[in-house]
């Protein structure tokens, strides 16, 4: 396929507002691929040469972008970063530089998804000497070979920044509707396929040849990590005790830890671990998988946990801020994990020794797990936990969970099943009133005074299912430390789209943890409400856009309240 014809459905898709519209653009697209094209395809129109558990990266920055489309139009560094402050978008910068291009390949070659593709993933495997030249002479080389259209999508791939809003669920319709036309609960099928494979591609092309009952057949895969099961809050300890099993004897009550949700992979004693967002962070946590074989033998499973800092001292958890500078992590590993070491309490055994164990209780699921696994105290142990507790019991556990400085508590229901990636009501949560929100920085606001050369002024958002859209809650501008903000600037100045005076328009991808006083009615803000007295509590790269606090959630807490509406 050309990369032009791709070009012209970014467009197209860029020129729609409704998902309906997108919906039947995508799927005539994808009716139309060979088997082989599904990778290609899929993953560039979602912006990403790799899987999400792929521990790859391009490994070009935005500044380094900007030396590939100097090198590519022959103009100066320069004048395009004058062009990319006037723009505020390198995709925009680059379809301008190379239309004025006054350095032109003598032989340009026409681009193709394939080229594209697999360049692009290659620059992931230049390393050594030289390797950020060679990278940029990379992407240089198609740029030259691109129409400056063409130009501005490859820019915009190259740093991560696509915007064309085309997400998981409008992919997953166009499956549907171009594979499973009139087949009885196709989306069903296609949705479940894609939490147990976390591979839209995968499951198009799986359609394509076998059709909607070749998507059911679909089950856990090894190093394929899935969309974990997630909790639905409980108000209170009686709540959850009620309203998450029909009795109490079908209740587990299980310690809440404020750490990292983590799959672990082991097979052939080979180990991984993946992140709730299906990164693979198996390399900055070279103690856990050197316990894993230790812990589970010679079994081959898929267990869900949670990775938890520890003091080195004390062995009591530390904030999670704390563990989280391990996540990105690449050099002195071993340094930093005798500073912040971590410990692997698991709770779930999800597929054991070739057999997926998604359909048995959770009451079996667990004897299975105590069976394979032997804890190592220094790096692996069960969650702690209570059966069918007495509500006593159940009050004892949790406020000693407190007491001991983990989240709270978890209810789960000892007869459920798992369910990959929704919020069903077999697992619930119960922490302190007062939570904190996950919330997304939608766009930001240089300071004044002290800090005016960070950007300290963040607008919050949540995340609405319903719609898909993200609407704003409200600004924050304290909490923070000077190295804190400073690290923040970093990261958003990384994902600047636009720029309007002060103001900084974002990819909306990068949540933090936001403290605040109440929750009260605006109409200065799209959800129609603003957060009281916001404060920063720490970032939350774990996490994405969508596992933000939802629109609901926020109104469930405003009304909590007792305000008067």
């Amino acid at each position: 396929m050309r990369y032009a014809t791709l070009v012209d459905t970014y467009t197209r898709l860029e020129a729609m507002s409704g998902t309906l519209d997108q919906t039947a653009l995508l799927s005539e697209l994808l009716a139309e691929l060979e088997t082989d094209q599904f990778d290609p395809v899929i993953r560039l129109l979602r912006g990403r040469v790799f899987a999400r558990w792929e521990d790859a990266d391009m490994g070009v920055s935005s500044r380094g972008l900007t030396s590939a489309i100097a090198q590519a139009s022959g103009a100066s560094g320069d004048e395009i970063e004058a062009l990319w402050r006037d723009t505020g978008d390198l995709g925009l910068t680059a379809e301008e530089s190379m239309r004025a291009a006054t350095q032109q390949t003598l032989v340009s070659r026409q681009l193709s998804v394939g080229r594209v593709y697999s360049e692009l993933r290659g620059i992931a495997s230049i390393d050594g000497s030289g390797s950020r030249r060679r990278r940029l002479q990379t992407v240089a080389g198609l740029l030259s070979d691109a129409t400056p259209l063409e130009a501005r999508y490859l820019a915009r791939t190259v740093v991560g920044h696509l915007r064309l809003g085309v997400g998981d669920g409008i992919l997953r319709d166009a499956i549907v509707a171009a594979f499973g036309s009139g087949a009885p609960d196709a989306t069903a099928a296609v949705e479940r396929a894609f939490h147990l494979t976390s591979d839209l591609a995968h499951v198009a092309a799986v359609a394509a040849t076998d059709g909607i009952p070749g998507c059911a057949a679909i089950e856990l895969e090894p190093f394929r990590p899935i969309r974990v099961m997630l909790a639905t809050k409980a108000d209170g300890l009686s709540e959850g005790m009620t309203a998450v099993a029909p009795t109490t004897e079908a209740v587990r009550l299980e310690r809440k830890y404020d750490g990292i949700r983590i799959q672990l992979h082991h097979v052939g004693g080979d180990s991984r671990l993946f992140t709730r967002r299906l990164a693979d962070i198996s390399r900055q946590f070279p103690e856990v998988l050197e316990a894993v074989s230790g812990a589970v033998g010679a079994h081959d499973v898929i267990i869900d946990g949670e990775l938890v800092g520890v003091d080195p001292d004390s062995g009591t958890p530390v904030a999670f801020q704390e563990l989280s500078r391990r996540i990105k992590r690449k050099h002195d590993i071993r340094a930093l994990a005798a500073e912040v070491p971590a410990r692997l309490f698991l709770f779930d055994l999800l597929w054991c020794d070739g057999e997926s164990l998604l359909e048995v209780p959770l009451a079996d699921r667990i004897s299975r797990l105590d069976a394979v696994c032997t804890p190592r105290s220094e790096a692996i142990e069960l969650a702690a936990a209570i059966d069918a507790p007495t509500p006593e019991a159940a009050r004892a556990f949790y406020d000693a969970a407190v007491a001991e400085g983990h989240e709270g508590v978890m209810f789960k229901n000892r007869r459920a099943p798992y369910q990959p990636g929704t919020r069903v009501g077999f697992m619930m949560k119960h922490k302190p009133l007062m939570e904190p929100f996950d919330l997304i920085i939608t766009r930001a606001q240089w300071s004044e005074g002290r800090r005016s050369a960070y950007l300290g002024r963040l607008f919050l958002g949540c995340y609405d299912p319903d719609t898909g859209a993200i609407r704003e809650v409200g600004r924050l501008s304290t909490g923070y430390t000077d190295a804190e903000l400073e690290g923040l600037t970093e990261l958003l100045l990384e994902r600047k789209q636009a720029v309007d005076g002060r103001q900084v328009t974002l990819e909306q991808d990068l949540l933090i943890e936001v403290g605040f006083e109440e929750i009260q009615r605006s109409d200065a803000y799209d959800s129609g409400y603003a957060l009281r007295f916001p404060r920063y509590h720490r970032q939350r790269p774990d996490l994405g856009p969508t596992d933000a606090a939802t629109l609901a959630e926020v109104i469930e807490a405003y009304e909590a309240q007792g305000v008067s509406q």
